[in-house]
């Protein structure tokens, strides 16, 4: 890396809906504790919320609306959009000198490689979700100068499609310590606030309520507990396109004085302060889980799916227990293990604390991206230029696998019918 006396600006490229969750917190605690001597962050976003956040770092911050081409909502096509996006992003990397682009979700990576390889500089796509073949095709994912997963269920994918191992790298999410311990001296008591009894079993989730969170097997799982007797609480925390859905299945299952719908909040560090007995997961997809980070740093027993990457963060009959996918049964036992094990949950609780102390906080998590920033820029060979870095044994390969995989659904209609 080129010997200077001024931090290096990096453009950091963030696409997502407009709200803090799991990639906006993790991107927001990268920039509170970049080393500002060394880097100079930049950001450019699409989401309302995540600029303000950004501004009140003191951090500039470029807000805008984002268009993706072929991508899943309209407009598909916006050919103009699309091109106006490449020549903003090579007007900001000239303004502020950029030397290095940190795509936090794969999305912006399709306008982001034109602008890498026009301006010759290093392309980072830092992946918090497993993304489909089709967009990894479409997101050109396979061309950037280097893949960043939060898991390695993450970057497997790649692997499979034939990228190059030196291109990818595992970092796993950092949590911030002092975030977490904020208003400690104004704790918020769930027990009191939601009138429960004392002897009252509180179990909590955190996440959006959407299919593949799984908020419906921790009712069904609840559903059964309180049938064997279990004084059961289940504090859902998050908003969502099913939460109607989810109102109905706690209707239609006598729960509605036992499961409560907190909606979205801000307070969920407070949340997890508030004497909650275990956290609980019902995932049917999740690549890290950071949430389940959070609640192991605040002494929190887990249960959770054994799914994509959540054994990194919770380890089996440690930290926490691992029930199989989908099974509302499985999560049922676990949670009536905890209820009768309580010196099982100070053991699973005080684990989870170590844990987390040595492998997920910020501190870990920023050392090692900022080391990945030195390591692009020190070699020239990592800088997209229009021949370098195409990948074409990988689109090859993924080419064939879209194929094929449409042609197994044909054949699989073509049988139904």
């Amino acid at each position: 890396m080129p010997q200077t006396n001024h931090p290096i600006p990096i453009l950091y490229v963030h696409y997502g809906l407009d709200w803090i969750r799991g990639s906006e917190r993790c991107l927001l605690d990268l920039l509170n504790h970049l080393e500002r001597d060394k880097f100079m962050p930049i950001v450019w976003c699409n989401s309302v919320q995540l600029a303000a956040e950004v501004k009140a770092l003191g951090i500039d911050v470029i807000r805008q609306d984002f268009s993706l081409l072929l991508g899943w909502q309209s407009p598909r096509f916006n050919i103009a959009g699309f091109c106006a996006l490449i020549s903003q992003g090579i007007c900001l990397v000239k303004y502020h000198q950029i030397k290095i682009i940190h795509s936090n979700s794969g999305a912006p990576c399709q306008w982001l490689n034109l602008v890498a390889r026009k301006t010759s500089l290093p392309l980072i796509a830092h992946l918090h979700c497993r993304y489909p073949l089709r967009d990894r095709l479409s997101l050109g994912l396979h061309h950037v100068s280097h893949l960043v997963g939060v898991s390695k269920p993450v970057i497997e994918q790649y692997l499979d499609d034939s990228i190059c191992p030196s291109r990818v790298s595992v970092i796993a999410n950092g949590i911030d310590p002092t975030r977490l311990s904020a208003n400690t001296d104004n704790k918020l008591d769930i027990r009191d606030s939601l009138a429960f009894n004392d002897d009252d079993f509180v179990l909590m989730s955190v996440g959006s309520l959407i299919e593949r969170k799984g908020m419906d097997l921790l009712i069904s799982a609840l559903a059964i507990v309180r049938q064997a007797g279990i004084p059961a609480k289940l504090i859902i925390v998050g908003d969502g396109p099913c939460r109607q859905q989810l109102s109905q299945q706690i209707d239609a299952l006598a729960l509605n004085q036992q499961v409560c719908l907190l909606g979205e909040r801000n307070d969920v560090t407070s949340l997890l302060q508030s004497g909650i007995d275990v956290f609980v997961s019902g995932a049917r997809e999740e690549v890290f889980g950071l949430v389940l980070a959070e609640a192991g740093f605040h002494r929190i027993p887990v249960i959770a799916p054994d799914v994509g990457g959540i054994s990194s963060v919770i380890k089996h009959q440690h930290s926490g227990l691992l029930v199989p996918p989908q099974a509302p049964q499985q999560i049922a036992q676990a949670i009536e293990l905890l209820f009768y094990r309580p010196d099982l949950r100070q053991k699973f609780g005080n684990a989870a604390l170590n844990r987390v102390s040595r492998l997920f906080l910020i501190e870990q998590h920023v050392q090692t991206m900022q080391l990945l920033y030195t390591r692009l820029l020190s070699d020239p060979a990592h800088a997209l230029t229009w021949f370098s870095h195409y990948s074409i044994k990988a689109i090859v390969k993924s080419i064939f696998q879209f194929i094929a995989k449409r042609i197994q659904q044909t054949i699989s209609v073509n049988r139904k019918d």
